[in-house]
């Protein structure tokens, strides 16, 4: 028992060792996961994604950033995940917004500074309006009004704000409710198989008909499938990432040839199936967006030209 723990002790000591040279080094890797428009087929922005050194025990992200967090070093590995993902999109990124990866506990560390990243912009030639902070969801945001104060601060400087996660973390409706986000980023456990999961479907239906209320945009994550595209497409969905859209990658590409081709065919699709109704002045037209209704008019209220 007592060797046992020693080469406990000993792997512990190794990891921190590596995790620390790490830092000074800076030696993470980013890459860029495309946001795709559906209606489009362009990139609307990307996901700045870090991992660790290639052959690292912390080369994954769920290795690298809850080891940083049980060290109390979590903001530190943000600000420096930060930087590069702002120094490498200039290299890479043309056009679009940065979807940037906010841990909601870094703001409770004591050496948490809001102005870091308006310094780092001007450093790379950026602006707030280019960049958009995701909040994870899977840790509980334990103080609603200092965070809120937070983000206030950020969106006061032109930011906008993403709701990570949404669906698999914790108070998922209180977060959405509370911070009002720009997007609303649904996590790929409610995506896959969504095709097939008609209780899924309900759930995905719903964070729809949120966005619908907050002027929000809702983000598919984790699309693997033409199936899985299909739905969310019909569902009223506009953004998605996932790996049959487009792997993670530095420097960036467009979208893989069989989504761009199923994009095409779904547009097609869903132009053929338009048809002329006949309206009448006393009548109320229903806008959908899917299956999901955004609005009724009355059709004496519109202007005909």
């Amino acid at each position: 028992m007592i060797n046992f723990n020693m080469h406990l002790l000993e792997e512990h000591t190794s990891n921190t060792a590596e995790f620390l040279n790490i830092l000074n080094n800076k030696s993470l890797t980013i890459q860029f996961q495309p946001i795709v428009h559906f209606q489009t087929g362009c990139t609307y922005g990307y996901e700045a994604l870090s991992r660790g050194p290639e052959d690292s025990y912390f080369h994954s992200p769920s290795t690298l950033f809850p080891f940083a967090k049980s060290k109390g070093l979590l903001y530190p590995l943000e600000k420096i995940a930060r930087e590069l993902a702002f120094e490498e999109s200039k290299k890479s990124i043309k056009h679009g917004k940065l979807f940037i990866n906010l841990n909601s506990e870094v703001i409770y560390d004591t050496d948490f500074n809001p102005g870091h990243t308006i310094s780092l912009l001007k450093e790379y030639s950026l602006t707030p309006r280019d960049i958009v902070f995701e909040i994870t969801e899977r840790s509980a945001i334990s103080d609603f009004t200092a965070f809120k104060c937070v983000l206030n601060h950020y969106r006061e400087q032109g930011f906008q704000i993403a709701i990570d996660d949404a669906g698999a973390g914790y108070s998922s409706l209180q977060a959405i409710s509370e911070i009002m986000p720009d997007y609303i980023k649904v996590d790929r456990s409610l995506v896959s198989g969504i095709d097939q999961n008609e209780v899924k479907e309900s759930i995905l239906e719903a964070f729809v008909t949120f966005s619908n209320k907050m002027n929000s945009k809702v983000i598919a994550e984790g699309i693997e499938t033409e199936e899985e595209l299909e739905k969310v497409m019909k569902l009223g969905i506009d953004y998605g990432q996932g790996f049959f859209l487009a792997r993670p990658m530095n420097p960036v590409k467009g979208i893989t040839e069989s989504a761009s081709n199923c994009l095409e065919a779904l547009k097609e699709n869903y132009n053929k199936t338009g048809k002329t109704v006949e309206v009448h002045i006393e009548d109320e037209i229903i806008f959908l967006r899917g299956v999901t209704e955004v609005k009724r008019v009355k059709a004496s209220e519109l202007a005909f030209s």
